[in-house]
C-alpha cells in the first residue's frame, strides 16, 4: 500500500509537469459535446456518407442511441468501481464486446441496402486504420515531439535542449513505473492520502519550476510561465464544461 501511495504522489506531480510544459489538447477539449450531440453528429455524417433516407435515419438514430447508452453505463460502472476487473471478467467483457459488435453489424446490414452496407464497412475499416495510427507514439517519440515544440516556442539553445530532454526523459521513466504500479494495484487512495497528494503536487510544481527556471533565461521563463497559465485556464474551463 505504501508503494502504491508513493507511486500515486509521483504520478500526480509528473503529470502536472507534463501538462504545464505543454500538452496537446484532446479531441474532447477541442470539441466539447454531450452524448446526444455526438450521436446527432454521427447520424449526420452517416446520412451524408451513405445517403440515408428518412426511415433509415430514424432506425440508425435509435441504434446509435442504444450504443451510446451502453457506453455511458460502462463508463459509469468503471468510474464507480473500486477494484480492477479480474482476468476472467476481462475475458467475459471482451466476448461481450465482440457479441455486441456482431449484433450491431447485423442490425446495420438489415437497415442499409447492399451498396450502403459495403460503403459502411469500408468506412469502418478506414476509421479503424486511422485510429490505430493516430497519436500512439512511444514515450521516446512523445518526448522528442515535446522537445521540438518547446524548442520552437522558447527558442532553446543546444545546451538547453539537452537539459530539457533529460527532464522529459526522467518524467517518462517515472510515468512508466507508475503505470506498472497502477496495473498491479486494485485500491484507491484514502481521503488522507488525497490531501497528501494535493500537498505533494504543490511541492512538485515548485521543484519542476525551479529546474526549468535554472535552464531558461528570463524571457524564456516568462514565456514558459505564460504557456503554463494558458494551459491551466483551458483545463479549468474543460472541467467546468464536464460538470
Amino acid at each position: 500500500m505504501k508503494k502504491l501511495f508513493i507511486a500515486v504522489l509521483l504520478f500526480v506531480g509528473i503529470v502536472s509537469f507534463a501538462q504545464d510544459v505543454n500538452q496537446k489538447p484532446t479531441s474532447n477539449q477541442k470539441e466539447k459535446l454531450t452524448p446526444e450531440q455526438r450521436n446527432e453528429k454521427h447520424l449526420q455524417k452517416l446520412t451524408s456518407d451513405l445517403n440515408l433516407d428518412t426511415k433509415q435515419q430514424e432506425q440508425v438514430k435509435q441504434l446509435i442511441a442504444e450504443r451510446s447508452a451502453k457506453a455511458e453505463k460502462f463508463r459509469a460502472d468503471r468510474k464507480n468501481s473500486k477494484t480492477k476487473p479480474t482476468d476472467a471478467e476481462r475475458e467475459a467483457f471482451k466476448k461481450q464486446m465482440k457479441a455486441d459488435k456482431e449484433a450491431n453489424d447485423a442490425k446495420m446490414k438489415a437497415i442499409l441496402n447492399a451498396d450502403q452496407y459495403t460503403k459502411w464497412t469500408a468506412l469502418k475499416k478506414e476509421h479503424k486504420g486511422h485510429h490505430r495510427k493516430g497519436d500512439f507514439k512511444t514515450p521516446q517519440e512523445r518526448d522528442q515531439a515535446h522537445l521540438q515544440k518547446l524548442t520552437t516556442d522558447l527558442s532553446l539553445s543546444a545546451d538547453q535542449q539537452k537539459q530539457v530532454s533529460e527532464l522529459l526523459s526522467d518524467r517518462s521513466t517515472k510515468m512508466a513505473m507508475l503505470k506498472k504500479s497502477r496495473r498491479d494495484s486494485d485500491v484507491k487512495p484514502t481521503d488522507a492520502e488525497r490531501k497528501a497528494i494535493k500537498k505533494q503536487i504543490e511541492e512538485d510544481h515548485k521543484a519542476f519550476d525551479s529546474k526549468m527556471k535554472s535552464i531558461l533565461n528570463a524571457d524564456q521563463y516568462k514565456k514558459w510561465t505564460t504557456i503554463q497559465k494558458e494551459h491551466k485556464d483551458k483545463m479549468k474551463d474543460h472541467r467546468k464544461d464536464k460538470m
